[in-house]
């Protein structure tokens, strides 16, 4: 459950800090005192969308943090999977969002808005008028129902899930092979013609390497020679280097043995001697076998254009290209037997439908069973919440094509009042009936489901009296086994708090402020007062504030027992 939010320069709040409890929780205040901006902060800590406006004016930052306790294996185990620590069992999480940019984090690890997200749907929902609409879009309603069948549901969907993914993935396959037999016959003529340019060129590993060099030599053949030969004019002549050597050992060899560093230099002017001739008959073998014919030479730029131009259609490598070669000869042998491929296939495909459609009966006779048991729980909520003689009823058809989630499509039909026929619920416009018809099914979904706090903004809109009073009763039924948090105008639903937060708008420093206290009792009477608006009889209005708490501590027993 959500234990504790601090807020700081986020909108009209300077610095927040609320502890929230078991039960209901519920916040008043004035109109435009901040209770919206309250819920914004809690939004934006959970990976709601960073708007730099939401910046406190004059403020470099603003900053929320949310603590959570684990309250099922569930949220553990996601935390798990992101390779965060809750330590003692506490999650801690925290946005702060400057001019250029925001940062979230779960436990001191930074994570991204997606990640914030995940972790948001697993620990708490927050229903504003938003969300009631999504009660109008019928895609909506076989989730709605789904969360509420449970385990046994959630593991159906996930094998037909994986059943449909091998029926998709065959019947892509065979709608591909749908096409006429003159098309077959033009890819197979265009398959054998590259396969066939492929093998008839015949190409070596490393041959294009080997052509390339050839023809970089070929192309510089006339200044290596101009080189090579200046170069052994310049050791080989009269005046050359080794003529220079005999020079040398003849003048060496007056002096030779007289003292071991004479012996010394003759013998290294010998190597030197000995590498200079090696060198020298290198050069001129090299030089011998520079044999460019333009024959050869025409030959092998032939070859290497014909090379390159194969490998500008089929891969850029030799590699590639003979991985090419692989994929459209098989390719090519699957045009060829297409009749046994294709009966193949659809034999596949037949016996992949057919589980398919097993199990998707299966799931659709489980969810039309859960569908009564849910309708029933629901129409009882709603006669709770003042729809007396309400009707509801979850109806069935049969998508026209299968799905990942099977193949039924769940509609809601409903009738709040006598006489009235039945209609879907997407007709249904009142903001009041949404609401109402919202925490009904929350209130039969709540036990199933494994989130553990409930946030409800607008629950009050449209309801007054009576109606406000059966709400009432409802959250507080709901608070005995999930933590709610309610934002309410209505003394009747501020009543049943177990505990009362009263948020108002403070001006500090010349700046206006929002501030949440949490009230005593007394303080709970005096701010009843104010919603009852007793005008100039505030003492009737006070005893009336004081009755609604107490009739609510009565039922509060009552749920209890």
């Amino acid at each position: 459950m959500l234990l504790y939010l601090h807020a700081k320069n986020y909108a009209l709040i300077d610095d927040v800090e609320v502890e929230f409890t078991d039960g209901l929780n519920i916040l008043t205040g004035e109109t435009g005192a901040g209770k919206s901006v309250l819920l914004g902060s809690i939004s934006l800590a959970l990976g709601g969308k960073a708007k730099t406006d939401v910046i406190r004016e004059g403020e470099e930052s603003a900053f929320v943090e949310l603590q959570f306790s684990i309250d099922n294996e569930a949220q553990r185990n996601l935390l798990n999977e992101l390779d965060i620590d809750a330590e003692d069992d506490i999650v801690i999480i925290q946005r702060k969002i400057t001019h250029q940019r925001s940062v979230g984090k779960i436990c001191g690890v930074t994570v991204n808005s997606a990640d914030l997200r995940r972790i948001a749907d697993s620990f708490l929902d927050i229903y504003g008028q938003h969300d009631y609409q999504n009660l109008l879009k019928e895609s909506m309603h076989i989730e709605i129902l789904d969360g509420y069948a449970g385990s046994e549901l959630k593991e159906r969907k996930e094998e037909i899930a994986a059943l449909y993914s091998e029926y998709a993935s065959y019947r892509h396959e065979a709608d591909s092979l749908e096409e006429d037999e003159t098309k077959r016959q033009r890819d197979l003529d265009f398959i054998k013609y590259q396969l066939d340019e492929i093998k008839a060129a015949a190409v070596k590993p490393g041959e294009e390497e080997e052509l390339k060099e050839y023809l970089h030599l070929a192309e510089n053949g006339e200044r290596i020679a101009k080189a090579l030969s200046s170069a052994e004019v310049s050791l080989s002549e009269d005046d050359g280097v080794l003529r220079c050597f005999t020079y040398a050992f003849r003048e060496l060899s007056q002096v030779s043995g007289l003292t071991d560093e004479i012996s010394e230099f003759e013998e290294s002017l010998e190597q030197a001697q000995d590498i200079v001739q090696d060198t020298l008959r290198s050069m001129q073998s090299y030089l011998e076998g520079m044999d460019f014919d333009e024959e050869t030479l025409k030959h092998a730029r032939e070859r290497y254009d014909e090379i390159n131009s194969l490998f500008m259609k089929y891969g850029r490598t030799y590699e590639a290209m003979m991985k090419f070669a692989e994929e459209k000869t098989k390719e090519y042998e699957k045009l060829l037997s297409f009749e046994s491929y294709r009966a193949e296939l659809m034999e596949k495909l037949e016996k992949a439908e057919k589980s398919l459609k097993e199990k998707c009966m299966e799931l659709s006779n489980l969810r039309k069973a859960e569908g009564v048991r849910f309708a029933g729980e629901v129409s009882q909520a709603l006669t709770d919440l003042n729809f007396n003689d309400n009707r509801f009823e979850v109806r069935f058809e049969q998508n026209e094509k299968y799905t990942a989630k099977g193949f039924d499509l769940a509609k809601f039909w409903i009738s709040t009042n006598v006489g009235e026929p039945m209609r879907p619920l997407c007709d249904v416009a009142s903001g009041g009936e949404l609401s109402r018809i919202m925490l009904a099914i929350k209130t039969v979904s709540a036990s199933r489901e494994l989130v553990h706090t409930l946030i409800f903004d607008e629950i009050d809109a449209g309801i007054s009296g009576n109606t406000a009073w059966k709400v009432s009763e409802k959250l507080g039924l709901l608070g005995r086994d999930l933590q709610v948090i309610c934002i309410t105008h209505l003394p009747q639903i501020a009543a049943m708090a177990d505990t009362h937060f009263e948020i108002v708008k403070t001006e500090k420093e010349g700046h206006t402020a929002t501030e949440v206290k949490k009230l005593f009792q007394y303080e709970s009477v005096a701010e009843l007062t104010r919603l009852l608006g007793g005008g100039g009889k505030m003492e009737a209005a006070t005893q009336n504030a004081k009755e609604l708490i107490h009739q609510a501590k009565i039922l509060k027993k009552h749920f209890s027992a």
